[in-house]
């Protein structure tokens, strides 16, 4: 990224930056440009595809949560790209194609927060290990999210925001639960 390494350098040039706090500018901003992108590039497909108003919905409740329960990262910004689109693909058809009754919520809702509990945060290689007690505020922040979106869906059961919110937010809880049994299994996997 051009534009990135051009504003890094200025930064690091006019502010002195030390070097922990130049990597650290470098990947904040490649971090911003890169979700960004990707937001536009799937808002745009969305909008083609015509369900921007239920990506919207998506998105917004997936991110509530997400910063604070980690999930899957991918390796590649094109990976990234192609697996955002497919999670934002299942959860609008999901919302559009499976009706929610307050039966299906409450299994979903259990479900959600067990593994927020069990698994949450679940954090890339390329970030920092956070003590305890940052832990334990992401995850009970993470639990928060998910408690007040399942509540507000049996207030307001068909309002499209909410029920968006439950398959974003059981989507993610899914990938919560992948992303951990792969590091489970890069823990103890044999060495061959």
């Amino acid at each position: 990224m051009i534009i990135v390494d051009k504003f890094h350098k200025y930064c690091e040039n006019e502010f002195n930056l030390s070097e922990l706090d130049s990597a650290k500018l470098k990947y904040s901003l490649q971090l911003i440009t890169g979700n960004l992108s990707k937001l536009l590039i799937l808002f745009f497909l969305f909008s083609v595809l015509g369900y921007r108003k239920d990506f919207i919905y998506s998105f917004l409740s997936l991110l509530s949560i997400r910063i604070f329960t980690g999930g899957l990262h991918l390796k590649t910004y094109t990976g990234c790209l192609i697996f955002s689109a497919f999670f934002f693909c299942i959860s609008i058809f999901l919302k559009n194609n499976i009706a929610l009754n307050h039966s299906i919520v409450t299994i979903l809702f259990i479900l959600s927060i067990l593994i927020t509990i069990t698994m949450a945060p679940v954090c890339g290689k390329s970030r920092p290990d956070y003590s305890y007690a940052k832990r334990m505020q992401f995850k009970i922040t993470g639990i928060s999210f998910i408690l007040i979106h399942f509540l507000m869906y049996f207030f307001k059961s068909n309002n499209s925001y909410f029920i968006n919110a439950i398959w974003a937010m059981s989507l993610q809880c899914i990938q919560i639960l992948i992303a951990k049994g792969g590091i489970v299994y890069e823990k103890f996997k044999p060495n061959v």
